[in-house]
C-alpha cells in the first residue's frame, strides 16, 4: 500500500515570502486568500514602505505542500480572487437588473424595474432554444 509521504516538521523560521502589490490583488482578495491557506499555513502580513503587502507563509505541522508550491498556489489564488472581484464590479449591473426582472415578473416587486429585457436575436427566431421574455 503506498501511502502520501508528508513532509518533515518544518524547520525554525522556514517560510514563503510573497510580496503582493495592490495595485493588482486587493486587500479583500489578499485576505481571503490568506484564509484559504490558513488549514495549513499560518500567514503573517506586513507592508513594505512602497505600501505592498509582503506575506510570509509559514507551514504548520500538519502542511503536506512545499513552500515552492505553496508560494505558486498561493500567487494564483490571489489572482483568481482578484479577477473574480474585478468580473463582479463590471457585471454587478446586469446581475442586478436580471435579478430585479425575475423578481418583477414573479410579483415580488411592485412595479417594473427600467431597462430592455428583451433579445432581439432570439426574439426573431421563432423556434430559438432560449426564449428570453419579450418586451411587449
Amino acid at each position: 500500500m503506498i501511502e502520501k509521504i508528508k513532509n518533515q516538521a518544518p524547520v525554525q523560521g522556514a517560510a514563503a515570502r510573497i510580496p503582493i502589490n495592490h495595485q493588482v490583488v486587493s486587500v479583500e482578495a489578499l485576505l481571503k486568500t490568506c484564509y484559504w491557506f490558513s488549514r495549513d499555513f499560518v500567514c503573517d502580513i506586513t507592508q513594505d514602505e512602497c505600501g505592498q503587502s509582503i506575506v510570509n507563509l509559514t507551514p504548520k505541522s500538519v502542511c503536506e505542500i512545499s513552500l515552492g508550491d505553496a508560494r505558486e498556489q498561493f500567487l494564483a489564488q490571489a489572482m483568481d480572487f482578484a479577477l473574480r472581484e474585478r468580473v463582479a464590479a463590471k457585471t454587478s449591473d446586469v446581475r442586478d437588473l436580471l435579478l430585479a426582472k425575475a423578481f418583477s415578473e414573479s410579483g415580488v416587486l411592485e412595479e417594473q424595474p427600467l431597462g430592455v429585457f428583451g433579445d432581439t436575436l432570439e426574439e426573431a427566431k421563432p423556434d430559438g432554444m432560449f426564449k428570453i421574455l419579450s418586451n411587449s
